[in-house]
């Protein structure tokens, strides 16, 4: 997973341009440095972090190295802030490393290494920086391969075990997956792992009944691990147990997470009639409104449809006592062509299907037999991390009126504030606010807060950090620029309007 090694003090030593000399070495050689700090202040704790390594020249200590309970008690403080080594800069103002800061070191096991006069501090600080930039390049290349991996095991295979199979081939460790009862159903592993701890923690979660993820310890193992529920609380499908090397950093997560996602539908889908693109279709879907918006678009991409740039979201409600067979052929109908990805939740379906697509769907609404009776909102177009957004808006139209056929947000049964928020209303209101665009400040920014504060001109200014009077300022030309009268009601009023249907 990770080929760059982690700046160490070692290999600060063993970069023989660099040219230091080891004074004091230990087992904190080998330790990552997660920084490298440069200060002469007498107390710098409070600006250090832990694994850090701190640079100085000595302008703070004694004239004299006869008070060694100053230095003692320097080197406490270090210590104390999680330093691992202390590199001294030789001839800026003596010669020589003091014995006692040497002395104190040592009692404290903190390595020290002298920096020759010609060697700048920022040398050593680059060398580490440009260590630390590279691993974590090495890390991002690393992720996307890893959910390319997962989703392409999925695409082609479309089984829990093929996917478990990839994703502990990533992280070089296994994969324990449970029933609901607690059964082993499934385990696959790249390496040699005892997972029973993990087994016994999941049994008990499920036993618990409700959704929940646990990083778990074991002994034997240098990595991480860590277990988590299936299904959502009080119907609980199972859970999965996650071992890999490393550690549970972001990079890791982004890839369990993906991986547990698409899991955990596939373990929701027994039923082998439906067709591998619906089932990928329904895995989109959740990724999307759980807003794992990348491994949607990774495995939209595998699934030879690329993710919209511009979507919609929609909500259909079935018929009371609709047969297996019939849901079976709605869902055909909705899917062909590869009109929308759906996602079956029993009496509901929901969609998810490019922003131009809308007019395919009404049509289909209108004509398909299969679809006779079926009430289908649908959300205003959105990018795809507004999903969750989208979910709701196709649940609100469908909250004013459950008549068979398909309904818009920001449509003619939605009032005045869907109505602001329709497309045609947004594509006017940024019109309209194109003339605030090249002025000094963010206009549109101060115009919002300025509202937001009810055109209070304190309170609005201290949070924006302006003088008063340069808000005012700065509202005046929105209100010449508009041509609004912002001293009046419905010159404000126009102005929230704006900005609601703009989205700015």
């Amino acid at each position: 997973m990770q080929t760059t090694s982690p700046p160490t003090v070692g290999g600060l030593l063993a970069e023989s341009a660099l040219r230091l000399r080891p004074r004091l070495t230990g087992a904190s050689l080998a330790r990552p440095i997660d920084w490298v700090h440069s200060s002469d202040l007498h107390d710098p704790s409070p600006f250090l972090t832990g694994g850090s390594m701190l640079l100085t020249t000595g302008t703070q200590f004694p004239a004299e190295d006869d008070d060694d309970g100053y230095y003692a008690a320097y080197v406490d403080r270090l210590a104390a802030a999680g330093v691992i080594a202390v590199g001294f800069g030789l001839e800026v103002i003596r010669e020589g490393t003091p014995a006692p800061l040497v002395e104190a070191c040592a009692e404290r096991g903190i390595t020290l290494v002298e920096v020759p006069y010609e060697i700048p501090f920022i040398a050593l600080i680059r060398w580490v920086a440009d260590r630390i930039s590279a691993r974590e390049r090495e890390r991002d290349s690393w992720t996307l391969r890893a959910q390319r991996a997962v989703s392409i095991a999925a695409l082609t295979h479309g089984t829990l075990s093929s996917v478990a199979r990839a994703l502990a081939e990533q992280v070089r460790g296994a994969v324990v997956v449970l029933s609901a009862t607690g059964d082993v159903v499934l385990l696959e592993s790249a390496e040699p792992v005892d997972v029973a701890p993990l087994e016994v923690e999941a049994r008990r979660m499920l036993a618990r009944g409700s959704r929940a993820s646990l990083d778990v310890a074991l002994p034997t193992w240098p990595g991480f691990a860590t277990v988590q529920t299936l299904g959502q609380r009080g119907s609980l499908r199972g859970a999965i147990g996650v071992v890999g090397e490393g550690a549970h950093d972001v990079a890791t997560q982004a890839v369990v997470t993906g991986a547990i996602a698409i899991a955990e539908v596939l373990l929701g889908y027994g039923d082998s009639e439906r067709h591998l693109e619906q089932r990928l279709g329904g895995v989109i879907v959740r990724l999307l409104l759980a807003s794992e918006v990348r491994s949607a678009a990774a495995l939209a991409e595998e699934f030879s449809v690329p993710l919209p740039d511009t979507i919609r979201v929609g909500l259909a409600i079935l018929p009371d006592g609709l047969s297996s067979t019939d849901r079976a052929r709605l869902v055909d109908a909705v899917t062909r062509d590869r009109l929308a990805f759906v996602d079956d939740r029993g009496e509901t379906l929901v969609l998810v299907l490019a922003a131009s697509g809308t007019d395919r769907l009404r049509e289909l609404v209108d004509a398909a037999p299969v679809l006779e009776g079926v009430s289908v909102g649908v959300s205003a177009p959105l990018a795809p991390s507004e999903a969750g957004a989208g979910l709701a808006q196709a649940t609100r139209v469908l909250s004013q009126s459950r008549e068979p056929g398909l309904r818009a947000f920001g449509g003619a049964d939605g009032g005045l504030l869907d109505d602001l928020w329709s497309p045609a209303a947004e594509s006017l209101a940024r019109r309209r606010l194109a003339a605030l665009d090249g002025e000094t400040g963010d206009l549109v920014a101060c115009s919002r807060l300025w509202l937001d504060h009810n055109g209070h001109w304190e309170s609005a200014a201290r949070e924006a950090g302006l003088h008063r009077h340069t808000l005012k300022a700065r509202i005046g030309r929105v209100g010449t620029l508009l041509g609004l009268d912002l001293e009046t009601f419905a010159g404000r009023a126009e102005l929230w309007a704006l900005l609601q249907a703009s989205r700015a």
